[in-house]
């Protein structure tokens, strides 16, 4: 049994979760829990709700909305967006489903996009696309795993559709995993009309379950905050399409003391994700998602792709790593467009896609992990790919 510096014991690692939760501890919280509770206040955007929007707009430099969950939060900005019932909205079919089920519910059309090797859209397969369809209302671009997408490359692409049709097509950006991430000192958060970021647990930045729309437009941000009130401007008279999307005083409590620790969460992620991506490329051939220089990555899942050599071999792999204690997600297959419900919207291949969506192994990655944890992870790899090899 390995021993601590200050003589402790240490218990052997037997296996690692594939996320850990960033929480702040009860104590923490006790004074502002006894506070809201004796108050009675806890929903129908009081205190905390504000201060975390107003240090969140501080940190992303654009304004903000909190929302019940990163769905409602694409739900609302398709529609304050002016999404016309029927009309397309592209978007990536290497993501989470409740990208595409936002555009079903919002009224729009789901188009799919094929992807880049760094599994984000791709601005050749849209200008396709664009090509192609002239009934194209919305571009959605995901922030995969938080690495952003070629956010300059979609611009350029839509702003050359727009001239071509002489109308307006707008660009949203799905940030679900990339609150936190950057590109050449820009945050993700103010690019295309709006990005919409999810809060909830398996995120870098965690309100237990909420989300977050960002946008350099006060305007449009201001008719997000009537929609998740049932659209209502004022005396119960709804001048917007709505529902119920509002964050409650707890998801934000929590969402403000983690945003207020999240420069020190984005160092140690950072750091752990270079000793991983080291340890990975020296014990096995298991392939990294791209990481350029000048990108800060939430790592919101820290997913490597299976050799050419074990093609075919990823749900055996996978299984071999559960029984060594490393719980891993196939993060995300099958593709959206492959999908039972959303099948009915693809009208072709996706060979990107479906060939990336085969290979992904999503590993445990946490803030917290420690390196013993990540060797043990690496090493459970190696051992799976010399047994499959």
């Amino acid at each position: 049994m390995a021993m601590h510096g200050s003589g402790v014991a240490l218990q052997p690692i037997t296996g690692v979760p594939l996320i850990k939760a960033d929480l702040p501890s009860l104590e923490t919280l006790e004074p502002a829990l006894r506070d809201m509770l004796a108050s009675g206040r806890i929903t129908n955007f009081g205190k905390h709700v504000a201060q975390f929007e107003d240090e969140a707009a501080t940190y992303l430099g654009s304004h903000v909305a909190t929302t019940s969950s990163g769905t409602m939060g694409l739900i609302f900005a398709l529609q304050a967006l002016g999404l016309e019932r029927g009309r397309k909205v592209v978007l990536p079919s290497f993501t989470f489903m409740a990208t595409a089920q936002a555009v079903l519910y919002a009224g729009g059309t789901p188009l799919f996009a094929d992807i880049r090797d760094d599994l984000t859209v791709d601005a050749a397969d849209l200008e396709q696309l664009l090509d192609r369809h002239d009934d194209v209302d919305i571009v959605i671009g995901v922030h995969m795993y938080g690495l952003p997408c070629q956010a300059d490359d979609i611009a350029r692409v839509v702003d050359a559709a727009e001239r071509k049709r002489g109308r307006r097509i707008k660009i949203l950006y799905d940030a679900a995993h990339a609150f936190g991430s950057s590109a050449n000192g820009r945050r993700v958060g103010t690019s295309g009309q709006a990005e919409v970021f999810s809060l909830s647990v398996t995120k870098a930045l965690v309100s237990v379950e909420g989300g977050m729309v960002s946008s350099r437009d006060a305007e449009l941000i201001q008719r997000i905050k009537k929609m998740r009130n049932y659209g209502i401007e004022a005396n119960y008279d709804a001048h917007y399409p709505g529902l119920n999307g509002k964050m409650s005083e707890l998801h934000a409590l929590v969402g403000l003391y983690n945003l207020q620790r999240l420069d020190g969460y984005m160092a140690l992620r950072q750091a752990s994700a270079r000793y991983y991506s080291d340890r990975i490329r020296a014990a096995t051939s298991f392939e990294l998602v791209p990481w350029p220089d000048g990108v800060v990555h939430t790592f919101k899942d820290f997913t490597v792709m299976t050799p050419p050599a074990l093609d075919g071999c990823r749900d055996e792999i996978i299984a071999e790593l559960k029984e060594a204690g490393v719980e891993t997600r196939a993060y995300f297959c099958p593709p959206v467009h492959e999908q039972r419900y959303f099948a009915q919207f693809s009208d072709r291949r996706l060979p990107r896609t479906e060939r990336l969506a085969r290979r992904v192994i999503t590993l445990p990655f946490f803030t917290s992990i420690t390196q013993d944890e990540m060797d043990f992870v690496v090493n459970a790899l190696a051992q799976a790919e010399a047994k499959f090899s």
